[in-house]
C-alpha cells in the first residue's frame, strides 16, 4: 500500500486497440472501476516491439506500402509500452521495473494484444511462450497470495504463467464459454468454468478472479458489469489480506 493506506493495483496492458493490444473498452472500464473505489493504478506493459500493427480501420495489417502512407500509417514496428501510454496519459511503468513487492494486486486487460505481445498464443497455441517480466509478474503475485485478476483474452496468459507451478492447486479461471479456449486453457493445467457475460469466476485458493469481458459483450454496458465485479472482488481480497495482516487501508466504497 502507499503511505496514505491506498491499495495499489498494477494493471498490465498490451498495447491500445482490440486486434493488436489491449481492449481500449475494457482497459478504460478497469481504469473507471479501479478509481471509483479509490485504488491507486499502477499501469504497466512489456517494453518491447509489437508482434503486428493493424489497421483497425480496414482491419488488415498495417505495411509501409503506399496505402498505408495515404493512411496515415507508416509501417514502422511499434513499441508495448509506448502504445499502452496512449491509454494512461503517458502515466506507465515497464513490466520489467515492478515487482509483486511493489503492488497489493494484479488485473490483466484483455485484447489481441495480450495473445500477441504479453506471449504468443495467437499464433503457437498451446506452445506459446510467454514475456518473461510478464510471467514473473504473475507467477509472484499468485505465489505471495496476492489477488489476481483477468479479462477475456488475457486468462490465456494466466494460464501459461502457472502451468508449470508444482505441487499447486490448479487455477480456475473463465474465458465464458468459449470451446477453443476451453479446451486450451485446460491443456495448459488450468481448470475452466463457463460463465455468462455478467458473472465472475473465483478461484479462492490461489486468489484468481476472471470474466469472460469482451469474449461475449456486445457493448461497453454488458462488459461493465463482470468487470466492475472482478475489480470490486479483486480490492476485497486484498481488504480481507490486509486484515489479516493487521494492516489498515483507505479504499472506499
Amino acid at each position: 500500500m502507499t503511505q496514505t493506506g491506498m491499495t495499489k493495483v498494477g494493471v498490465i496492458l498490451s498495447g491500445c486497440g482490440l486486434l493488436d493490444g489491449s481492449n481500449i473498452t475494457e482497459a478504460v472500464l478497469t481504469f473507471l472501476a479501479l478509481d471509483r473505489i479509490g485504488a491507486e493504478i499502477v499501469a504497466m506493459a512489456p517494453d518491447v516491439e509489437a508482434a503486428q500493427t493493424i489497421n483497425h480501420y480496414t482491419g488488415a495489417e498495417a505495411r509501409g506500402d503506399a496505402h498505408g502512407v495515404l493512411a496515415g500509417i507508416s509501417g514502422e514496428a511499434r513499441g508495448v509500452l509506448t502504445e499502452s501510454a496512449r491509454l494512461v496519459r503517458g502515466k506507465i511503468t515497464s513490466t520489467h521495473e515492478v515487482s509483486a513487492h511493489d503492488i497489493d494486486a494484479l488485473i490483466l486487460v484483455g485484447g489481441h494484444g495480450a495473445i500477441r505481445n504479453l506471449c504468443t498464443y495467437a499464433n503457437d497455441g498451446t506452445d506459446a511462450t510467454l514475456n518473461s517480466d510478464v510471467e514473473r509478474l504473475v507467477a509472484e503475485v499468485v505465489a505471495l497470495g496476492k489477488p489476481l485478476g483477468a479479462m477475456s483474452e488475457a486468462t490465456v496468459v494466466v494460464a501459461l504463467a502457472l502451468q508449470t507451478r508444482q505441487n499447486a492447486s490448479p487455477a480456475i479461471i473463465s474465458a465464458g464459454n468459449d470451446a477453443r479456449l476451453t479446451l486450451d486453457l485446460e491443456a495448459l493445467g488450468a481448470r475452466h468454468q463457463i460463465t455468462t457475460v455478467d458473472q465472475i469466476c473465483i478461484d479462492e485458493r490461489n486468489r484468481i478472479v476472471t470474466t469472460a469481458g469482451y469474449l461475449l459483450a456486445h457493448g461497453p454496458a454488458q462488459a461493465e458489469t463482470g468487470i466492475n465485479k472482478l475489480v470490486e472482488h479483486v480490492l476485497s481480497m486484498t481488504r480481507e489480506m490486509s486484515a489479516a495482516l493487521g494492516e489498515g487501508t483507505a479504499v472506499s466504497g
